[in-house]
């Protein structure tokens, strides 16, 4: 080779690997990140209530649902991270106010267990005129919690979100939303008078999450019985593509991508164990792989719910009308060489469809552009290219893994739980035997979680002399009879 040619083929390597190819992508994630910011901010009303959906070109007319507020919560604290959004705590707290109906003229519509009815006006929080779904939604509930104590892990400094986060949460009984019959079903709806009515799901599916904040309520003798049915993973029902494990609640069809997407942002005991982030892996390149063997696309892949030309539809293998491909699905699974892909053939500057970012597009209708997009499909594509610039966002702000015995929900077995338990906050109340026997039995366990500065604990010794002195306090004084 020629000292031109060999000069050429390094200036081509350099080239491909210069600071100005990275550069590239920095300016597309930035400018995303810029149209989703103004998706969220738009979606959120005067009111403190979030629309569910926007329309890309004309006027929005979506209810307003807690699931888009969990969603809105999240990316909240995003855009805060990023320093995009100076006022981004005081925004969490219009939305925490407006939920607990601390916002004069809000006033959402509740159960009496305090499940929010799923759509909402945006203005008032009343139920949403006729025809939209008027059921109490225990999933809509969950990720509007789960997000308000992702801002209150967040903000971790700010007093009036941590209070009123815990409010939120507290006023929602989750256990009631579990079917008596324990066999692991979870509602579809709540009725207004409180318990669940209707349909229920067996797992595995996004309801994980409503059973995972059940068990962190006091109440969670439900909760505590179908624990191993959601959280085990080796007792979940599992489907596989070409070897590819992943999981269903259904072993004759595979589920939605945004299931385990879901799970990945909004769970801790899904987020922080091993098992399941293998099967959210797992999804994607079953995924990935269907996509290119069966529906021969080079590149596109992203089966999961959203607008499609025939109207909203959970696409998952083997059902996906008009092979519609989300880079929302992508970029939440963190491929962004494939997303860089999908923004190529999306001229964002052409058309309105484009203005809050990327879109869905479908294979057999290519002229098709998509007329809204719902926040709680659309908001993947904010979380992946937020965790392309911080993996652990996400994972440091969810709550740890649920640990039996872990009374003060910290992620670790440990004395602050003894005395959790002595002031009577642990699940079976006031001084419960049975508490106290979990308590003992896991005593010691570390956080699943990231590691973090602990502060020395007392010695077993200590906290059970603590204990015995406890109990002889409350027996009746000894009388000697002569």
């Amino acid at each position: 080779m020629s000292c031109r040619y060999l000069f050429l083929a390094i200036l081509m390597v350099l080239l491909h690997f210069s600071p100005g190819k990275a550069q590239d992508f920095d300016t597309i994630r930035n400018e995303q990140i810029f149209r989703l910011r103004g998706y969220v901010l738009n979606a959120i009303r005067f009111s403190g209530l979030v629309r569910d959906s926007l329309v890309l070109d004309g006027s929005s007319f979506h209810p307003a649902t807690p699931d888009a507020a969990g969603f809105a919560l999240l990316s909240l604290s995003a855009f805060d991270h990023l320093g995009l959004q100076s006022d981004a705590d005081q925004r969490v707290i219009k939305i925490l106010n407006a939920h607990l109906g601390l916002t004069p003229g809000v006033s959402p519509e509740r159960s009496a267990d305090g499940h929010f009815i799923h759509f909402m006006n945006v203005d008032t929080g009343a139920a949403a005129p006729c025809c939209w779904d008027d059921s109490y939604s225990p999933i809509g509930s969950a990720l509007l919690v789960a997000g308000a104590q992702f801002a209150k892990r967040h903000f971790s400094g700010n007093t009036t979100i941590a209070s009123l986060a815990d409010q939120l949460t507290a006023s929602i009984d989750f256990n009631a939303a579990i079917h008596p019959s324990l066999d692991g079903r979870i509602y579809l709806d709540m009725t207004k008078e409180g318990g669940g009515s209707g349909g229920a799901l067996r797992p595995w599916n996004e309801y994980m999450l409503v059973e995972s904040l059940a068990l962190r309520q006091p109440n969670n003798d439900r909760a505590l019985a179908v624990k191993d049915l959601w959280l085990d993973t080796n007792s979940l029902p599992q489907i596989s593509y070409e070897g590819i494990p992943t999981l269903t609640d259904n072993v004759n069809r595979f589920a939605s991508g945004f299931w385990v997407q879901q799970m990945h942002f909004f769970n801790g005991d899904f987020r922080h164990n091993e098992e399941f982030e293998t099967f959210f892996w797992n999804q994607r390149d079953a995924d990935k792989m269907y996509s290119t063997d069966i529906l021969g696309e080079s590149y596109r892949y992203g089966l999961t719910a959203g607008v499609s030309p025939q109207g909203y539809h959970a696409d998952r293998i083997g059902d996906h009308p008009d092979n519609v491909f989300s880079p929302e699905a992508v970029a939440a699974w963190g491929d962004m060489d494939t997303l860089l892909q999908f923004y190529n053939e999306q001229v964002s500057t052409t058309s309105p469809s484009y203005k809050f970012g990327m879109v869905r597009v479908s294979a057999t209708e290519p002229n098709w552009l998509p007329n809204d997009a719902g926040l709680v499909d659309h908001l993947f594509l904010l979380f992946g290219l937020v965790e392309s610039i911080d993996p652990d966002f996400f994972a440091d702000r969810l709550f740890p893994a649920f640990v039996e015995g872990d009374f003060d929900n910290d992620g670790d077995v440990d004395g602050s739980d003894f005395l959790a338990w002595q002031r009577g906050e642990s699940p079976g109340g006031s001084l419960s035997p049975i508490d106290l026997t979990v308590w003992h039995s896991n005593y010691g366990t570390p956080p699943a979680n990231s590691a973090t500065n602990v502060v020395p604990e007392p010695t077993t010794i200590k906290v059970l002399l603590g204990f015995m002195i406890v109990l002889l306090r409350r027996l009746p004084r000894c009388q000697i009879r002569a």
